[in-house]
C-alpha cells in the first residue's frame, strides 16, 4: 500500500485541550493523513474526544505508548480499536508475546 504525502503527514495534538485540538483540527482537516492523540489531550479530554475524531471522518493515532504485562495492552488495544482509532504504539519489554495478535 502507498501512501500519498498527505496521508504519511501525522500532526500531534499535543494540547492542554480539545477545544484547543478542535481549533487545529478545523485549520488542518484534508490537509494531514492523520490526528496523533498523545497523554496530554487524552487524560484531558477522554476518550469521547477520539470518538468525536473518527466520527468526523478523521484518522487517529493514539500514542499512549502502551506497556504493561501483554495480556493488559492487548486489551487496551483492543479499546482503543473500538474507539476506532487507526495507529497505537506499544513498547516492546513484554517480548514477542507483546507483539502477537
Amino acid at each position: 500500500m502507498t501512501l500519498t504525502p498527505r496521508e504519511r503527514l501525522i500532526v500531534a495534538l499535543d494540547v492542554p485541550t480539545a477545544d484547543e485540538a478542535r481549533t487545529l483540527v478545523e485549520r488542518l482537516a484534508g490537509a494531514v493523513g492523520m490526528f496523533k492523540v498523545g497523554s496530554q489531550l487524552f487524560t484531558a479530554a477522554g476518550p469521547d474526544f477520539v470518538r468525536e475524531l473518527v466520527a468526523r471522518g478523521e484518522h487517529v493515532f493514539l500514542d499512549l505508548k502502551f506497556h504493561d504485562i501483554p495480556n493488559t495492552v492487548a486489551s487496551a488495544i483492543a479499546s482503543a480499536g473500538q474507539l476506532g482509532v487507526s495507529l497505537v504504539d506499544v513498547h516492546g519489554l513484554g517480548g514477542s508475546a507483546m507483539m502477537e495478535p
